[in-house]
Protein backbone atom coordinates (compact mmCIF):
# COMPACT_ATOMS: atom_id res chain seq x y z
CA UNK A 1 0.00 0.00 0.00
CA UNK A 2 1.25 3.48 -0.87
CA UNK A 3 1.49 5.40 2.39
CA UNK A 4 2.07 8.60 0.41
CA UNK A 5 -1.34 8.32 -1.25
CA UNK A 6 -3.73 11.17 -0.52
CA UNK A 7 -7.12 10.59 1.10
CA UNK A 8 -10.28 11.06 -0.94
CA UNK A 9 -11.00 14.17 1.16
CA UNK A 10 -7.63 15.63 0.21
CA UNK A 11 -8.21 14.73 -3.45
CA UNK A 12 -11.56 16.53 -3.39
CA UNK A 13 -9.86 19.63 -1.95
CA UNK A 14 -7.49 19.56 -4.92
CA UNK A 15 -10.45 19.29 -7.31
CA UNK A 16 -12.07 22.32 -5.69
CA UNK A 17 -8.71 24.11 -5.85
CA UNK A 18 -8.65 23.55 -9.62
CA UNK A 19 -5.85 21.00 -9.93
CA UNK A 20 -5.71 18.91 -13.12
CA UNK A 21 -6.23 15.16 -13.15
CA UNK A 22 -2.58 14.61 -14.08
CA UNK A 23 -1.44 16.95 -11.34
CA UNK A 24 -3.58 15.17 -8.76
CA UNK A 25 -2.37 11.75 -9.87
CA UNK A 26 1.28 12.80 -9.41
CA UNK A 27 0.85 14.80 -6.21
CA UNK A 28 2.62 13.48 -3.12
CA UNK A 29 1.61 14.02 0.48
CA UNK A 30 4.52 16.45 0.86
CA UNK A 31 3.25 18.42 -2.17
CA UNK A 32 -0.22 18.52 -0.66
CA UNK A 33 1.12 19.67 2.71
CA UNK A 34 2.91 22.59 1.05
CA UNK A 35 -0.28 23.56 -0.77
CA UNK A 36 -2.25 23.19 2.46
CA UNK A 37 0.14 25.52 4.31
CA UNK A 38 -0.40 28.17 1.63
CA UNK A 39 -4.23 27.86 1.79
CA UNK A 40 -4.88 26.60 5.31
CA UNK A 41 -8.15 28.38 6.09
CA UNK A 42 -9.73 27.43 2.75
CA UNK A 43 -8.45 23.86 2.90
CA UNK A 44 -9.69 23.38 6.47
CA UNK A 45 -13.16 24.43 5.34
CA UNK A 46 -13.00 22.14 2.31
CA UNK A 47 -11.69 19.16 4.31
CA UNK A 48 -14.55 19.47 6.78
CA UNK A 49 -17.09 19.69 3.95
CA UNK A 50 -15.52 16.71 2.15
CA UNK A 51 -15.62 14.60 5.29
CA UNK A 52 -19.35 15.25 5.68
CA UNK A 53 -19.99 14.32 2.05
CA UNK A 54 -18.04 11.07 2.17
CA UNK A 55 -19.51 10.07 5.53
CA UNK A 56 -22.97 10.39 3.99
CA UNK A 57 -21.92 8.49 0.86
CA UNK A 58 -20.55 5.68 3.01
CA UNK A 59 -23.88 5.48 4.86
CA UNK A 60 -25.55 4.94 1.48
CA UNK A 61 -23.11 2.19 0.51
CA UNK A 62 -21.29 4.34 -2.04
CA UNK A 63 -17.57 3.70 -2.45
CA UNK A 64 -15.21 6.33 -3.84
CA UNK A 65 -11.96 5.63 -5.66
CA UNK A 66 -9.36 8.29 -6.36
CA UNK A 67 -7.06 8.48 -9.34
CA UNK A 68 -4.24 7.57 -6.94
CA UNK A 69 -5.97 4.35 -5.83
CA UNK A 70 -4.56 1.06 -7.12
CA UNK A 71 -8.13 -0.09 -7.82
CA UNK A 72 -8.96 2.96 -9.95
CA UNK A 73 -10.12 1.72 -13.39
CA UNK A 74 -7.15 1.52 -15.76
CA UNK A 75 -9.29 2.49 -18.75
CA UNK A 76 -10.25 5.74 -17.05
CA UNK A 77 -6.67 6.48 -16.01
CA UNK A 78 -5.63 5.99 -19.65
CA UNK A 79 -7.50 9.13 -20.82
CA UNK A 80 -5.05 11.39 -18.99
CA UNK A 81 -6.35 14.84 -18.08
CA UNK A 82 -9.87 13.78 -19.09
CA UNK A 83 -9.90 11.24 -16.24
CA UNK A 84 -12.11 12.05 -13.25
CA UNK A 85 -9.97 12.47 -10.11
CA UNK A 86 -12.71 10.69 -8.13
CA UNK A 87 -15.31 8.11 -9.16
CA UNK A 88 -18.25 7.15 -6.97
CA UNK A 89 -19.58 3.60 -7.18
CA UNK A 90 -22.69 1.79 -6.01
CA UNK A 91 -23.09 -1.94 -6.59
CA UNK A 92 -20.76 -4.57 -8.00
CA UNK A 93 -17.34 -2.89 -8.20
CA UNK A 94 -15.87 -6.13 -9.54
CA UNK A 95 -17.35 -5.30 -12.96
CA UNK A 96 -14.63 -2.67 -13.40
CA UNK A 97 -12.04 -5.45 -13.57
CA UNK A 98 -13.78 -7.41 -16.30
CA UNK A 99 -11.69 -7.66 -19.47
CA UNK A 100 -14.45 -7.02 -22.01
CA UNK A 101 -16.83 -4.06 -21.92
CA UNK A 102 -18.81 -2.36 -24.67
CA UNK A 103 -20.92 0.81 -24.55
CA UNK A 104 -24.33 0.54 -26.22
CA UNK A 105 -25.75 4.03 -26.71
CA UNK A 106 -28.43 5.93 -28.57
CA UNK A 107 -31.02 8.66 -28.44
CA UNK A 108 -33.68 9.11 -25.77
CA UNK A 109 -36.34 9.78 -28.42
CA UNK A 110 -35.57 6.68 -30.47
CA UNK A 111 -38.23 4.99 -32.57
CA UNK A 112 -39.22 1.33 -32.32
CA UNK A 113 -36.38 0.23 -34.55
CA UNK A 114 -33.82 2.09 -32.47
CA UNK A 115 -35.10 0.79 -29.13
CA UNK A 116 -35.26 -2.74 -30.52
CA UNK A 117 -31.70 -2.42 -31.85
CA UNK A 118 -30.39 -1.26 -28.45
CA UNK A 119 -32.19 -4.09 -26.66
CA UNK A 120 -30.87 -6.65 -29.14
CA UNK A 121 -27.32 -5.33 -28.80
CA UNK A 122 -27.49 -5.38 -25.01
CA UNK A 123 -28.73 -8.95 -25.10
CA UNK A 124 -26.16 -10.01 -27.70
CA UNK A 125 -23.15 -8.69 -25.80
CA UNK A 126 -24.42 -10.06 -22.50
CA UNK A 127 -24.69 -13.53 -24.04
CA UNK A 128 -21.03 -13.21 -25.10
CA UNK A 129 -20.02 -12.42 -21.51
CA UNK A 130 -19.25 -8.79 -22.29
CA UNK A 131 -20.13 -6.08 -19.77
CA UNK A 132 -22.69 -3.68 -21.26
CA UNK A 133 -22.09 -0.02 -20.43
CA UNK A 134 -24.74 2.64 -20.97
CA UNK A 135 -26.09 5.84 -19.45
CA UNK A 136 -29.46 5.01 -17.82
CA UNK A 137 -31.26 7.49 -20.09
CA UNK A 138 -34.68 6.86 -21.60
CA UNK A 139 -34.87 5.21 -25.01
CA UNK A 140 -31.82 3.34 -26.24
CA UNK A 141 -29.85 3.39 -22.97
CA UNK A 142 -32.69 1.86 -21.00
CA UNK A 143 -33.27 -0.75 -23.70
CA UNK A 144 -29.59 -1.75 -23.71
CA UNK A 145 -29.56 -2.20 -19.94
CA UNK A 146 -32.79 -4.22 -20.09
CA UNK A 147 -31.54 -6.46 -22.90
CA UNK A 148 -28.38 -7.18 -20.94
CA UNK A 149 -30.22 -7.97 -17.71
CA UNK A 150 -32.81 -10.14 -19.49
CA UNK A 151 -29.91 -12.20 -20.87
CA UNK A 152 -28.41 -12.61 -17.40
CA UNK A 153 -25.48 -10.31 -18.19
CA UNK A 154 -23.52 -7.64 -16.35
CA UNK A 155 -24.25 -3.96 -16.87
CA UNK A 156 -22.76 -0.65 -15.74
CA UNK A 157 -24.83 2.54 -15.75
CA UNK A 158 -22.74 5.72 -15.90
CA UNK A 159 -24.81 8.67 -14.77
CA UNK A 160 -24.50 12.45 -14.77
CA UNK A 161 -25.87 13.08 -11.28
CA UNK A 162 -24.94 12.20 -7.73
CA UNK A 163 -25.76 8.59 -6.85
CA UNK A 164 -28.54 9.72 -4.49
CA UNK A 165 -30.47 11.08 -7.48
CA UNK A 166 -31.97 9.03 -10.31
CA UNK A 167 -31.97 10.84 -13.64
CA UNK A 168 -34.42 10.57 -15.22
CA UNK A 169 -36.78 9.76 -12.34
CA UNK A 170 -38.79 7.45 -14.58
CA UNK A 171 -35.85 5.04 -14.62
CA UNK A 172 -35.76 4.47 -10.86
CA UNK A 173 -37.25 0.95 -11.30
CA UNK A 174 -34.58 0.19 -13.91
CA UNK A 175 -31.84 1.51 -11.64
CA UNK A 176 -33.12 -0.73 -8.84
CA UNK A 177 -33.20 -3.66 -11.25
CA UNK A 178 -29.58 -3.02 -12.31
CA UNK A 179 -28.44 -3.03 -8.69
CA UNK A 180 -30.63 -6.04 -7.89
CA UNK A 181 -28.95 -7.99 -10.69
CA UNK A 182 -25.38 -7.42 -9.51
CA UNK A 183 -24.82 -4.39 -11.71
CA UNK A 184 -22.99 -1.14 -11.01
CA UNK A 185 -23.76 2.57 -10.97
CA UNK A 186 -20.83 4.93 -11.58
CA UNK A 187 -20.64 8.71 -11.37
CA UNK A 188 -18.02 11.43 -11.03
CA UNK A 189 -20.61 13.69 -9.39
CA UNK A 190 -20.98 14.17 -5.64
CA UNK A 191 -24.15 13.52 -3.65
CA UNK A 192 -26.89 16.03 -4.30
CA UNK A 193 -25.58 17.01 -7.75
CA UNK A 194 -28.31 17.18 -10.36
CA UNK A 195 -27.73 16.20 -13.96
CA UNK A 196 -27.51 19.02 -16.50
CA UNK A 197 -26.44 19.16 -20.17
CA UNK A 198 -22.73 19.70 -19.44
CA UNK A 199 -22.63 16.91 -16.86
CA UNK A 200 -24.37 14.55 -19.26
CA UNK A 201 -21.78 15.30 -21.95
CA UNK A 202 -19.05 14.70 -19.35
CA UNK A 203 -20.78 11.40 -18.51
CA UNK A 204 -20.58 10.44 -22.18
CA UNK A 205 -16.77 10.60 -22.17
CA UNK A 206 -16.71 8.07 -19.31
CA UNK A 207 -18.90 5.65 -21.27
CA UNK A 208 -16.40 5.76 -24.12
CA UNK A 209 -13.35 5.57 -21.86
CA UNK A 210 -14.57 2.62 -19.81
CA UNK A 211 -15.41 0.51 -22.86
CA UNK A 212 -13.32 -1.27 -25.44
CA UNK A 213 -15.85 -0.37 -28.14
CA UNK A 214 -18.81 1.98 -28.53
CA UNK A 215 -21.88 0.90 -30.51
CA UNK A 216 -24.53 3.38 -31.64
CA UNK A 217 -28.03 1.93 -31.85
CA UNK A 218 -29.76 5.01 -33.24
CA UNK A 219 -29.61 8.80 -33.04
CA UNK A 220 -30.14 11.94 -35.12
CA UNK A 221 -27.18 14.02 -36.24
CA UNK A 222 -27.69 16.44 -33.35
CA UNK A 223 -27.59 14.17 -30.31
CA UNK A 224 -25.64 13.60 -27.13
CA UNK A 225 -24.77 10.19 -28.51
CA UNK A 226 -22.67 11.88 -31.19
CA UNK A 227 -20.55 13.34 -28.38
CA UNK A 228 -19.94 9.81 -27.15
CA UNK A 229 -18.89 8.69 -30.62
CA UNK A 230 -16.45 11.61 -30.82
CA UNK A 231 -14.97 10.62 -27.48
CA UNK A 232 -14.64 7.05 -28.75
CA UNK A 233 -12.55 8.27 -31.68
CA UNK A 234 -10.50 10.55 -29.43
CA UNK A 235 -9.64 7.64 -27.11
CA UNK A 236 -8.93 5.19 -29.92
CA UNK A 237 -11.92 2.94 -29.26
CA UNK A 238 -13.64 0.77 -31.84
CA UNK A 239 -16.70 2.63 -33.16
CA UNK A 240 -19.72 0.85 -34.62
CA UNK A 241 -23.19 1.95 -35.69
CA UNK A 242 -26.33 0.08 -36.68
CA UNK A 243 -26.98 0.25 -40.42
CA UNK A 244 -30.66 0.78 -41.24
CA UNK A 245 -32.46 -0.13 -44.50
CA UNK A 246 -33.47 3.51 -44.91
CA UNK A 247 -32.61 6.77 -43.21
CA UNK A 248 -34.50 9.77 -41.88
CA UNK A 249 -33.93 12.49 -39.32
CA UNK A 250 -34.27 10.06 -36.39
CA UNK A 251 -31.33 7.87 -37.47
CA UNK A 252 -29.36 10.49 -39.37
CA UNK A 253 -26.47 10.22 -36.92
CA UNK A 254 -25.94 6.60 -37.95
CA UNK A 255 -25.91 7.54 -41.63
CA UNK A 256 -23.49 10.42 -41.02
CA UNK A 257 -20.98 8.25 -39.15
CA UNK A 258 -21.18 5.38 -41.63
CA UNK A 259 -20.85 7.59 -44.71
CA UNK A 260 -17.83 9.35 -43.18
CA UNK A 261 -16.19 6.02 -42.39
CA UNK A 262 -16.15 6.94 -38.71
CA UNK A 263 -18.00 3.79 -37.62
CA UNK A 264 -18.16 0.18 -38.74
CA UNK A 265 -21.67 -0.87 -39.82
CA UNK A 266 -23.63 -3.44 -37.84
CA UNK A 267 -26.63 -5.13 -39.48
CA UNK A 268 -29.33 -6.48 -37.18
Amino acid sequence: MNEDKLTIEEILCLVWHGASARGIKRMSLADFDRLYDENQLQFDEWLEKAERIFDRQQELGIRTLSIQDENYPMRLAAIGNDAPPLVHLLGNIGLLKKDEAVAVIGARAADRQGVAAAYSLGKHFAEKGTVVVSGLALGCDAAAHKGCIDAGGDTIAIVGSGLDITHPRENKPLQDRILGNNGLLLSEQLLGTKANPSRLVARNRLQAALSGAVVLAQCPEQSGSMHTMRFARKYGKSSMAVAFPSYSEINGGNRSLLEAGQATPIAL
